[in-house]
């Protein structure tokens, strides 16, 4: 249940497949070694192009450079040579290093015998450059070094792992910048870049009606009522022809304001309610009797758009309880009356992950990759995150955890952040890696205490046990795990504990 006890040999990563950006200050300003990854790889060093003699060379200083920290030697061999034996793929790994330290000058790479990194104060790639453009806030200057997808036509023919992690970190790298162009499409002030970044972000998806409904305010705004109009139509005409279906009510509630000669529609639905906040409230503290007659509450007075939304508040308090038929029931309730990509993603999430607590992997399965694809459609991180941390608690794989801890921290969805920090550190203490999954499951402890949410405190508090116990620390494991047994007596009232709610370890 928990972390990575492998010392760093350069500035860590949070997670495999994608490195936190690197602060623009440690960033070299004038870097020996530079790696452009966006479209087809690209070597250069002191100015001068760089061509190893193999693609797995090109592929090991790719990976390297986007993940950012060090990595063991079985692991690459294992994501480069996966057909092959151990002993022929670090056989293998070795010449490809030697190949790779030859090409770049006997520099930049380095290793202590079990692990792999580049000497990142000496290397600029324009993947972290990106990211790191991100996170200060340069949008306009981020999106400019994003010149095309990820490793644009480059590819292993033998090496499916490689593969795998190139398509998710080069989707990944589109979600970014599709967020990052969203906001430059709201936020600009020029109408004539606004556009710009909102077609561009339109380019990304053609099925994508915020980004269609972004350039219908943009040109409604700009006194374009017809081009408005005329995106109106191109986004029916897309929707149509590709889905058969027709444009989401928001889209053509915007028409119709804009027709009216308001570039704005009629405002959504209003926000929760008492019973709901207070159902919310009840949740967190464990008082799951009174969060569902609260709720209860709520759902009687609910206009029809708000129903869904409480509806799956309802079923996940039924899963926290283990009442897997209820839970099931109002997540179909859910579902049935809700219309928005992004909400049937995150709904379909929770009910994969009751599915799998149930006992009925089949359907869990069947529900995660149905979440992942609605995700997607939408284009929401928040869905994305919640997929592809169902994703990971099922396959066991930890490039989706990895995804799932990046893209909610990014986001700042602190809920969705501890689960996906606490499934990632259960991955890491399966394979031993002790102490990065102890650090992990303490961050995921303080968000949940913060939030004050008791229940998966407690079960944080026990996985925290567990991974002291392994690790020979019995006082440690002993206070977590008297700490654990007492928050989950507070659960519920005495008499009306279901066995599930002591269960509780991912979610």
């Amino acid at each position: 249940m928990l972390v990575d006890a492998r010392p760093k040999i350069v500035t860590a990563g949070r997670l495999r497949g994608k490195a936190p950006a690197a602060s623009l200050q440690t960033m070299p300003a004038e870097p020996r070694l530079r790696v452009f990854l966006f479209g087809p790889p690209r070597i250069e060093r002191d100015g001068k192009p760089v061509e190893p003699d193999t693609r797995k060379a090109i592929a090991l200083l790719a990976y390297l450079a986007v993940t950012g920290h060090a990595e063991g030697r079985d692991r690459l061999a294992g994501l480069l040579w996966p057909d092959a034996d151990d002993e022929r793929a670090r056989g293998a790994l070795r010449r490809t290093l030697s190949a790779l330290r030859t090409a770049l000058g006997g520099e930049h790479v380095s290793t202590d015998g079990l692990r792999v990194a580049l000497d990142r104060d000496r290397v600029d790639c324009d993947v972290q450059r990106f990211r790191a453009l991100l996170s200060a806030g340069r949008l306009a200057e981020a999106v400019n070094v994003y010149s095309a997808d990820f490793l644009s036509g480059f590819a292993l023919r033998d090496s499916v792992e490689f593969d795998e992690w190139q398509a998710a970190e080069a989707e990944t790298l589109r979600q970014e910048l599709g967020g990052a162009l969203e906001r430059l499409a709201h936020q600009e002030r020029d109408t004539v870049h606004a556009i710009a970044y909102a077609r561009r972000w339109l380019s990304l998806d053609p099925l994508n009606e915020a980004a269609h409904r972004a350039l219908m305010r943009l040109h409604a705004r700009a006194g374009e009522r017809a081009a408005a109009l005329r995106q109106y139509r191109e986004c029916a005409r897309a929707l149509d022809r590709d889905l058969g279906v027709a444009p989401h009510r928001d889209t053509t509630a915007l028409r119709d304001a804009i027709e009216r000669g308001d570039p704005e529609p009629a405002p959504g639905p209003a926000a929760a309610g008492v019973d709901e906040r207070v159902g919310d409230l009840y949740t967190l503290h464990g008082d799951y009797a009174r969060a569902i007659a609260s709720y209860a509450a709520a759902l009687a007075d609910a206009p029809p758009a708000v129903r869904p939304v409480i509806e799956h508040r309802i079923a996940d308090v039924h899963h926290r309880r283990g009442e897997w038929d209820e839970a099931e029931a109002h997540y179909r309730a859910a579902l049935a009356g809700e219309e928005d990509l992004a909400r049937r993603a995150r709904v379909t999430a929770d009910w994969s992950l009751a599915a799998h607590r149930r006992g009925a992997p089949a359907r869990a399965a069947l529900l995660a990759e149905e979440a992942l694809a609605l995700a997607t459609r939408a284009r929401d991180d928040r869905a994305l995150a919640q997929a592809h941390n169902i994703l990971g608690i099922l396959s066991g794989e930890r490039s989706h955890l990895e995804r799932a801890v990046a893209i909610s921290e990014r986001i700042g969805d602190r809920a969705t952040h501890a689960a996906a920090l606490n499934n990632l550190a259960l991955a890491l203490r399966r394979s031993r890696e002790h102490d990065r999954a102890i650090a992990l499951t303490e961050q995921a402890l303080a968000i949940c205490h913060e939030l004050g949410d008791r229940h998966r405190e407690a079960a944080l508090f026990n996985n925290l046990a567990d991974l002291m116990n392994a690790t020979g620390r019995r006082a440690d494991a002993m206070r977590h795990l008297k700490r654990a047994v007492a928050l989950f007596s507070e659960i519920e009232a005495p008499g009306e504990r279901e066995p599930e709610v002591w269960k509780l370890v991912a979610w």
